[in-house]
């Protein structure tokens, strides 16, 4: 039985206690939990199985510079799906007990009661959602009438417990109750996002502020044009004394191939090479061929120009 602490789990943990004492709880730690869940898990520590991986959340996103968004994340399949396979690697038959619900999102709407998860490879796994079928409202009642211990979270106002304050499909409403509730965990998200948006100057890869980022970061391009407060924010924060020479690394194409450039380097390399008056910009890949370098030979260049001073970088 896969035991997350959410509403869901709880619910199907107690419906397989009724029906067989002998089914063991897994909890796959994603190491993104806030304090409320790690009491439950802790009081539980002794009775249920607890699955670690060897590298924390945050220390993977500092390490891959990674930012999970809606359109690229890699927080199930590493922390929380691929931590379980990982640790039950050995197990060669397995049934998972699972507390999904078809109602939970358009990706779940068509589980079956019995079904194996493609990333499980050729294990012979089997998983089983009993509770696939219900409500949210029937899941709320069925825990009133048998009187289950609830995540705290929910007492806060949460939809949802998982995944605390870097999770990409949260809203702002999550936010603000994040904010409020784990004032440390929302700042050192919030300085991880800063350094982030700062480090890979995406005032030019998202059209926005450094405070409008704090609040889309889990989406794509905030507006199509920039506006005059971005650019001049993308000045200060470069130290470029010029806005014409600021404008130059927004919404680039590449003229030989048509590729969007959204890579403030790519953007400084066109600059320094061919000078900052140029109207027309290439893409890294054509940018190389017309300069007759290799990536080793691109990357020397930018850390010998960065090492010099040079404002573009």
């Amino acid at each position: 039985m896969l035991q997350s602490t959410g509403k869901d789990s709880i619910v199907t943990e107690h419906l397989c206690r009724l029906s067989n004492h002998t089914v063991k709880t897994v909890f796959n730690n994603t190491t993104l939990d806030c304090a409320d869940t790690y009491k439950i898990v802790n009081k539980h520590k002794n009775d249920w199985i607890i699955t670690t991986p060897p590298e924390g959340f945050y220390q993977y996103v500092e390490r891959e510079n990674f930012i999970p968004t809606r359109f690229s994340r890699a927080c199930c399949s590493l922390f929380k799906e691929g931590n379980h396979i990982n640790h039950f690697d050995d197990v060669e038959k397995a049934i998972w007990i699972m507390g999904v619900r078809n109602d939970e999102s358009n990706a779940r709407s068509n589980r079956q009661d019995i079904e194996h998860n493609p990333k499980w490879g050729d294990r012979n796994w089997i998983g089983l959602l009993p509770i696939r079928k219900w409500t949210e409202l029937e899941i709320w009642c069925y825990i009133i009438l048998n009187n289950l211990e609830v995540n705290p979270k929910y007492k806060k106002g949460y939809k949802r417990v998982g995944c605390a304050i870097a999770c990409p499909y949260s809203g702002k409403s999550t936010w603000y109750l994040d904010k409020y509730f784990y004032p440390k965990m929302y700042d050192r998200w919030h300085r991880i996002l800063t350094k982030d948006f700062i480090e890979h100057g995406k005032w030019c890869t998202l059209n926005c502020t450094l405070k409008e980022y704090q609040h889309y970061w889990n989406g794509g391009v905030v507006r199509e044009q920039p506006t005059k407060e971005v650019t001049e924010e993308f000045m200060q924060y470069k130290g470029i004394d010029s806005y014409e020479i600021a404008e130059k690394y927004f919404n680039k194409k590449c003229t030989c191939c048509g590729k969007n450039i959204r890579n403030k380097d790519t953007i400084a390399m066109n600059l320094k090479m061919h000078g900052r008056n140029i109207t027309r910009f290439m893409c890294k890949k054509c940018l190389m061929k017309e300069l007759h370098i290799d990536a080793k030979k691109w990357n020397g260049y930018i850390r010998q120009f960065k090492s010099q001073g040079c404002s573009l970088f």
